[in-house]
């Protein structure tokens, strides 16, 4: 058989059975789009994620926080899953919009991760402005000063590193000034006095290298 009558058989043949091949071709098809479509959704854990940006100092409420689900490898091992372990607590640093809740962004013992030898504390500067300025991570010098002029400024902590700073409130500080809490991981040995400093004296903040 010469090649070009075999080309005009087979294509007779597929001429004749066209229909039934694009009844076929369709059968599949529709298969493809109903198993896709049936298909069980991949396996995700759910955990606790900000449901918008969340500044630093946020107590978190149930509306600050959404479930996601995220696939089994991509979770961090610190995140967050109990919701009764978010609800009320202090963030120690911001989180963006769909970002994982871990116990380091929360203030408590868990922020002194990565920090051994160190205890948090709270403390008040008088000077709102200031405590603007900080961010979670920095390192910074707290002066203890003599708001009557009576004793010279002293340097308590040469070493504070910041852990959380809580969003302003209406709270008057000593002598009738407006300050703001800074929660501060200092070193074990100069927790008290830091503390009778905060109580008794202004603290202010320095920024050195």
């Amino acid at each position: 058989m010469k090649p070009w009558r075999a080309l005009d058989d087979v294509r007779r043949r597929i001429l004749v059975h066209r229909r039934v091949l694009g009844a076929c071709f369709a059968a599949i098809a529709v298969w493809l789009v109903v198993q896709a479509a049936t298909a069980p959704p991949p396996a995700t854990t759910p955990v606790w994620t900000a449901a918008r940006e969340l500044p630093s100092g946020t107590v978190l409420g149930r509306s600050d926080l959404t479930r996601t689900g995220f696939a089994p490898g991509s979770v961090p091992a610190a995140a967050v899953r109990s919701l009764d372990n978010v609800v009320g607590r202090t963030l120690a640093t911001p989180l963006g919009a769909g970002e994982p809740v871990t116990t380091g962004h929360l203030t408590g013992a868990e922020a002194l991760a990565g920090l051994p030898g160190r205890s948090a504390i709270a403390v008040r500067i008088p000077d709102g402005d200031v405590v603007a300025l900080l961010t979670p991570g920095q390192r910074v010098t707290l002066v203890a000063t003599d708001p009557q002029g009576g004793r010279p400024p002293e340097r308590v902590s040469d070493d504070a590193a910041v852990l959380a700073v809580p969003r302003a409130s209406e709270a008057v500080g000593t002598g009738g000034l407006t300050g703001r809490l800074v929660v501060l991981a200092v070193p074990d040995d100069e927790v008290d006095q830091v503390a009778a400093a905060a109580t008794s004296r202004f603290l202010a903040v320095v920024w050195s290298r």
